[in-house]
């Protein structure tokens, strides 16, 4: 309890130094900042597409407005991604410093060392945050002297609490002896942070294995040599290339039974046990101040370069329930979290979010929802909107208005409905669907366009990547888990080896999907059988034909055809006494066994974010297409009896969801 109370008043301490900081400064500032009217140039750069970053340069555009700068009227934001690739970050290193810019903003350590080595010649003004350690970071900071630095160069160094993360979760397992680390060694950050957790571990009488990785690619088979070496949990800390593949972590650790603890909140929401560590919003948003002071003529040489860690802890107790061994969340932990995912997955408490205000003051945004057909994908969509706009600063029929029609599934009425749409002054286009997304891509060419429910968009002919997009397009993509259903049969019914799915050869989603699943199924083993349907009327006589043949197993891709048409499968899947999976998380109640797919709802929260960002003022060409957080496991004793399979014990604790 003393440990705590002196962790608690040491935060207290750095944020209200922060807190003085950022009043004597705006001493000298703010006569400057009510009256500036110049129009000035900033460039931002950030090493990858990840959700911290994101949250780190939002909170700097909000500090930046804090000062008096706001975006398109006296403030030009070019905004570079390096999507974790260094030679390109040094590229764009050079660009930003021989750019005529004002000031360079700079998130994460990569990033402060590409721009800081290219600006030692030009020494353009820079303001950098989310940097673990600015000292190791080798740019010119001195270890003893926070003035000392380069003359242009001002930030904030955010150190993650290893220890105290450590220490959370040898109280949450006292018996702990082994964890595992993978890193990136070419990250300066992270091996400041694996050096500090060395000696922590040494400390605590922990054994710390660690594995190192050049680039996102190989983080999965890392983390997963880490298991098989007898790790008893996983600790990421703030390396950008660990981070970039957080996923392929949580999902070495759920196949060995052990957790992921990390000090890069929130990754609690992919499925973390807990997260402790900095609010990265929170500290941009310090960052953005500073850089509003330095753009109001505050002198960059006069700034100390600290530490700042306005910290936040989060809890994911879903998580908790699929481990093996003695893990417990204890009650200090509970209390003190401002996150916490609960036992089915939901959100039951969120940090505070600064509020999100349209960049056109006074201007009510039209957002028009187009969708194919009605099906329970795209109705639990809205209903994730619905929820993602209660929570948003935004205020309907006062920031925007929202108007939904439906094709019922008539691609003919698509084009109509989108050229309606944008003859009444639609200022968004939302598409629900593969089908809709093409419609739109076709005749909408220079409104926004913020897509959902898209199992692959560059399939669909909206870019070569998640990055390299159309510039009037962004949205939310729903790709099926595929390979994770491969390693949940390969896991639990090792004895099926033969699937079978259907598939509409009309649908271009549904082809793709089922194309990638016949090949990884050629590489994992597995044999697949395809049978095509192009209309609902096809629909319950090729699931017949489909469950006729001799499959251990239907496997069943999600489209708009069998989203609408389920129950046939199931039925056909009943007569036939096959086991039926489903990669479509609403499937369910209409008879599928086990379910394994993206959460629709949570797809639905994540499009309103991306439609905050957009009324924000944020160019859609630089958002990359995002998957939603979170992937749904559900599974029904009934249903499987109905067809003759049992659910092992093991496939039950790890679900998500256990219906009946």
């Amino acid at each position: 309890m003393l440990d705590t109370f002196r962790r608690l008043a040491l935060g207290l301490g750095l944020i209200a130094a922060a807190a003085a900081l950022l009043l004597f400064s705006d001493l000298g500032s703010r006569a400057k900042s009510a009256s500036s009217s110049r129009m000035v140039s900033v460039a931002v750069l950030q090493q990858a597409s990840q959700s911290i970053l994101d949250q780190g340069r939002e909170g700097m555009l909000a500090g930046l407005e804090e000062r008096g700068w706001v975006t398109g009227k006296n403030l030009r934001v070019k905004t570079y991604n390096a999507e974790g690739d260094m030679p390109t970050a040094q590229t764009i290193g050079r660009e930003m410093a021989n750019g005529s810019y004002d000031l360079l903003l700079t998130i994460s350590t990569p990033s402060l060392q590409a721009v800081a080595n290219a600006n030692r010649t030009t020494q353009k003004k820079h303001v950098f945050a989310l940097v673990t350690d600015p000292v190791a970071a080798g740019v010119g900071v001195n270890k003893d002297n926070p003035l000392d630095h380069p003359a242009w160069l001002a930030g904030y160094g955010t150190m993650q609490p290893v220890r105290q993360a450590f220490e959370t979760a040898r109280a949450m397992n006292p018996g702990l002896k082994t964890v595992g680390v993978v890193w990136n060694a070419g990250e300066a950050n992270s091996e400041a942070q694996v050096k500090l957790a060395r000696q922590v571990c040494a400390d605590l009488g922990i054994n710390l294995l660690e594995a190192t990785v050049e680039n996102s690619a190989g983080v999965g088979e890392a983390a997963a040599s880490l298991t098989a070496r007898g790790a008893e949990a996983l600790w990421v800390g703030g390396d950008v290339t660990v981070m970039t593949a957080i996923d392929s972590v949580v999902a070495a650790g759920n196949k060995a039974g052990i957790p992921v603890f990390t000090v890069i909140p929130p990754n609690v929401k992919h499925g973390a046990l807990f997260d402790l560590g900095a609010d990265y919003h929170e500290v941009g948003r310090l960052a953005g101040v500073l850089a509003g002071d330095i753009l109001n003529g505050r002198d960059p040489a006069t700034v100390p370069i600290e530490n700042v860690m306005p910290e936040i802890e989060a809890i994911n107790l879903q998580a908790l329930g699929h481990l093996s061994g003695n893990w417990k969340i204890t009650d200090d932990v509970r209390q003190k979290a401002q996150i916490v995912i609960d036992e089915n997955g939901q959100e039951i408490k969120s940090i505070a979010v600064a509020p999100v205000r349209p960049a056109t003051p006074h201007k009510k945004w039209k957002i028009a929802i187009v969708n194919y057909n009605e099906t329970p994908p795209s109705e639990e969509t809205l209903s994730g909107m619905a929820e993602g706009w209660q929570h948003s600063a935004l205020k309907e029929g006062v920031d925007y208005e929202i108007k939904i029609q439906s094709a019922q599934g008539d691609m003919s009425a698509l084009g109509g409905m989108l050229d309606a749409a944008m003859t009444s002054g639609a200022d968004i286009i939302v598409p629900l669907s593969t089908p809709t997304l093409q419609t739109a891509l076709h005749r909408v060419r220079n409104t926004p366009i913020v897509f959902s429910l898209v199992a692959n968009p560059i399939v669909a002919g909206a870019g070569t990547s998640y990055t390299d997009h159309l510039p009037n397009v962004t949205g939310v993509a729903v790709l099926s888990p595929y390979g994770d259903m491969l390693d949940l049969l390969e896991k639990y019914y090792p004895n099926i080896k033969h699937i079978g799915t259907l598939f509409c050869p009309a649908e271009t989603n549904s082809v793709d999907l089922k194309d990638s699943l016949d090949a990884l199924c050629k590489k994992r083993g597995f044999v697949l059988d395809a049978v095509a349907a192009n209309s609902s009327g096809e629909f319950p006589d090729a699931a017949m034909s489909l469950a006729s043949r001799p499959l251990d197993a239907i496997v069943q891709i999600s489209d708009n055809l069998s989203s609408a048409g389920f129950t046939a499968i199931a039925k056909a899947a009943r007569q036939a006494k096959k086991p039926l999976f489903s990669l479509n998380s609403t499937t369910v109640p209409m008879g599928a066994a086990v379910a394994l797919g993206r959460d629709y709802h949570d797809a639905g929260v994540t499009t309103v974010h991306l439609l905050e960002r957009v009324i924000a003022g944020e160019s859609t060409k630089d958002i990359p297409f995002t998957l939603p957080p979170k992937c749904k496991l559900t599974v029904s004793p009934t249903n499987a009896r109905a067809v003759g399979m049992e659910i092992p014990d093991g496939l039950l604790k790890q679900a998500t969801k256990v219906s009946n």
